[in-house]
């Protein structure tokens, strides 16, 4: 979800693993030469969803930790794509803990349809991320250093189950 930590948390994850950092959004803005709420307000959710699965899937996620644009979850090719590279991560953020981040919800550049609420944003996306993780980790009340620390714990679990599923 916007204002969930994603591009925060996973600069700090990057630095402190030594990965590459790679953020969906800025890459995207970056490719397309305008802000995120442009390409909504001139192209439409269809046209802005088709570049966002394009510029996930142009992406060597090996070693690296990607911060993606929460909308990523409405394309079961990009989360697959994201999955064949290494551990998905959803920081779940309560929805109140989310309005009170973001000041202005018009500007922001989020994917939504026209009137749909954050509330029924968060409610329609809250099981596709859950599906498309493979670890959730709650920071609710959180500060990023709280985060971090969390995330990190959470993928030691993660990636030693891993190792130990592939064992004989």
């Amino acid at each position: 979800m916007p204002a969930a930590g994603k591009s925060t948390i996973g600069v700090v994850l990057a630095k402190r693993s030594r990965r590459r950092f790679v953020d969906t959004d800025l890459l995207l803005q970056e490719r397309a030469g305008r802000p995120l709420q442009q390409i909504l307000s001139e192209e439409g959710i269809e046209a802005f969803r088709r570049l966002e699965e394009q510029c996930v899937l142009s992406l060597d996620c090996r070693q690296t930790v990607v911060a993606t644009g929460g909308s990523v979850v409405y394309s079961s090719r990009a989360v697959g794509h994201l999955a064949r590279g290494g551990v998905l991560v959803y920081l779940h953020v309560p929805v109140e803990e989310l309005v009170a981040r973001i000041p202005d919800m018009d500007t922001r550049g989020m994917v939504r349809r026209p009137g749909q609420s954050f509330e029924d944003l968060y409610a329609e996306r809250l099981p596709l991320y859950r599906r498309a993780a493979d670890v959730e980790v709650d920071c609710s009340g959180m500060s990023p250093v709280e985060t971090v620390a969390a995330v990190e714990r959470a993928l030691s679990k993660a990636t030693l189950g891993r190792r130990l599923e592939l064992e004989p």
